[in-house]
């Protein structure tokens, strides 16, 4: 019963030793895992500080399909950014300024719109003054760059120049620049969400998210500076001035001509009563409102006086011519000699 014994302590001591390893292979995986999510949380937390142009080497190994495609460290500058041996593309921006004096303002405006449309440009201004023969008008064009100089021609045959002024400025830097930010931005971005999909805490979270914000708002103002350079260079801009030939004022001095001015004297003047009517109406309209409580006031009174003064002057108009009568025949009476009167 005694034999079996070592045979069993062998068994035990060899279970013993995997259960041993077994224990200590979990250990290991546990503080790697451990380790893993430091490494992440301070990739998280590095994110969440850096400027997104010099991410940790980790990180751009862990995204291989940005690398390939263009992103990482070595796929942020688009094909026309400034690269060892790379010649840029040529990004001009076109502008111009055109004076010229035409006979009929109206009429080289709708021709200039015409031209533009046809050369597939568009119209960014129109604004006309005055009648077509005396006024004015201000136009801003734009034009492809290779219809531009025949633009500029077709204008200036349309009467007298005046003067011109054309600049070609170029933004090919510029460009490149803004270029390679914006696709900095999108890669860093992109790496922001990834990171945020493997936040384990909810501080790494937030301050992952809050990166993420300021990294969007700076993307989206560099996209739009972006497309203003696109819109620069893809259409030439022509601001254009017409203003009416002073040959086209005649100085008539015939019958008609003043018979017209006379018309056009009296309907100014005409125009000019009516004005004045119009001025003084409301202060006639508060004149008659103030005077007519006074008139209803004032003629009571003067109706009740001249009764009075009327049954005043009846006697004396009646009675007048009686007792003067009487006093004559009085006075004789009294002047006589020898007689007393009564």
């Amino acid at each position: 019963m005694t034999a079996p014994v070592p045979q069993f302590r062998a068994i035990h001591a060899t279970w013993s030793r995997t259960i041993l390893g077994v224990l200590g292979l979990a250990l290991g995986l546990v503080a790697l895992t451990g380790c893993s999510s430091d490494g992440l949380q301070d990739r998280g937390t590095s994110g969440a500080v850096a400027p997104g142009y010099g991410e940790s080497p980790d990180q751009d190994v862990s995204a291989p399909d940005e690398a390939v495609g263009g992103g990482g460290a070595g796929g942020d500058l688009p094909e026309n950014a400034p690269t060892g041996g790379t010649t840029l593309s040529e990004q001009i921006v076109r502008t111009g300024d055109l004076s010229v004096e035409v006979d009929d303002v109206t009429a080289a405006a709708n021709r200039i719109t015409a031209v533009v449309d046809a050369a597939g440009g568009n119209i960014g201004l129109d604004q006309r003054y005055g009648e077509a023969e005396d006024g004015s008008a201000d136009l801003v064009v734009r034009v492809p760059p290779e219809r531009f100089d025949d633009l500029l021609e077709t204008i200036s045959d349309l009467g007298e120049e005046l003067s011109r002024s054309v600049s070609a400025q170029d933004v090919s830097t510029a460009v490149a620049d803004v270029d390679a930010r914006v696709e900095s931005l999108r890669n860093s971005v992109d790496r922001l969400l990834a990171l945020a999909a493997q936040a384990v805490s909810v501080s790494d979270l937030i301050a992952i998210e809050a990166e993420l914000s300021n990294r969007q708002a700076e993307l989206e103002s560099l996209q739009a500076q972006q497309r203003e350079l696109s819109d620069q260079v893809s259409l030439a801009t022509l601001s254009v001035a017409l203003t009416a030939s002073s040959d086209a004022d005649t100085d008539d001095t015939g019958f008609l001509a003043s018979l017209g001015d006379g018309w056009n004297a009296l309907l100014d003047t005409g125009r000019g009563l009516l004005s004045l009517v119009g001025l003084l109406l409301p202060w006639l309209a508060l004149l008659a409102v103030l005077a007519l409580p006074l008139w209803f006031v004032v003629r009571p009174r003067r109706s009740a006086a001249r009764p009075a003064g009327a049954l005043e002057r009846l006697p004396d108009q009646q009675g007048g011519a009686p007792d003067s009568a009487r006093e004559a025949v009085s006075e004789p009476a009294a002047s006589a000699p020898g007689r007393q009167p009564e």
